[in-house]
């Protein structure tokens, strides 16, 4: 597979996702919800077999929704007159998604609920044995206020979700990674190879003509702060 090819199927597939959260409320709601979870288990001392169950659980809410979307419009694509088949297709694929938000659902009961019933767990001070998917949490929002920016902006900058645009997606993954590694680590030199090659990651984005400098400088800002902002929060250095 050629690699224009390969970048090529990925923006499609975030075109697709973009397009959905632009059009339909409840994939919008969804996506919220989403958000608010991944980002609220950082506020319990879940295992990580229970942070696997959460995000599938959350994954799955989302892709049903997305599958749904297509379907509607393949239906709507076909006719625009009220057709029984139709219409059947598009209740059994809403109920898809019912059947995935109520799994879901049961999943949080699940998990959160002794939890919040006790509120023992819900301390700060307790975050600290949540630090095993705080990395994974940092770059998950770098990734969601990445694609935020680029469809906010796009219009205006170009580029693609995964090409060019108002912030260097690459850049602020980069920061992101070297400034969690910067908490977490206490050697100077690995702090420094760490940063090291997130600018080495900035500079070859810019040489490739693919960023320009002030969007470099902001994904270098995102990415840092998003990680900084996550370890602050949960009082853990390392």
């Amino acid at each position: 597979m050629k690699r224009g090819n390969f970048i090529s199927s990925f923006n499609y597939a975030v075109q697709g996702i973009i397009s959905s959260l632009r059009t339909e409320r409840n994939m919008k709601i969804h996506y919220l919800a989403a958000i608010a979870v991944i980002v609220g288990s950082l506020f319990f001392n879940l295992t990580r077999v229970e942070f696997m169950l959460l995000f599938f659980a959350v994954t799955f809410v989302l892709t049903s929704e997305l599958i749904n979307t297509a379907i509607e419009r393949t239906v709507d694509l076909v006719t625009q007159s009220y057709n029984p088949v139709a219409k059947l297709a598009k209740d059994i694929a809403a109920g898809a998604v019912l059947i995935a938000s109520l799994n879901a659902l049961v999943v949080g009961y699940l998990i959160f609920f002794d939890r919040l019933n006790t509120g023992t767990e819900l301390l700060v001070f307790k975050l600290r044995s949540s630090n095993p998917h705080l990395a994974f949490v940092a770059v998950f929002l770098v990734i969601v206020l990445v694609v935020a920016g680029k469809l906010l902006w796009m219009h205006r900058s170009g580029g693609t979700f995964f090409q060019g645009g108002a912030v260097s997606g690459h850049t602020a993954l980069a920061f992101c990674m070297a400034t969690i590694i910067s908490l977490i680590v206490v050697k100077g030199l690995v702090i420094g190879l760490a940063y090291f090659i997130a600018f080495l990651v900035a500079q070859s984005r810019v040489e490739g003509k693919i960023h320009k400098v002030s969007e470099v400088v902001l994904g270098a800002l995102v990415g840092s702060l998003v990680a900084f902002i996550i370890y602050r929060l949960v009082g853990y250095y390392g």
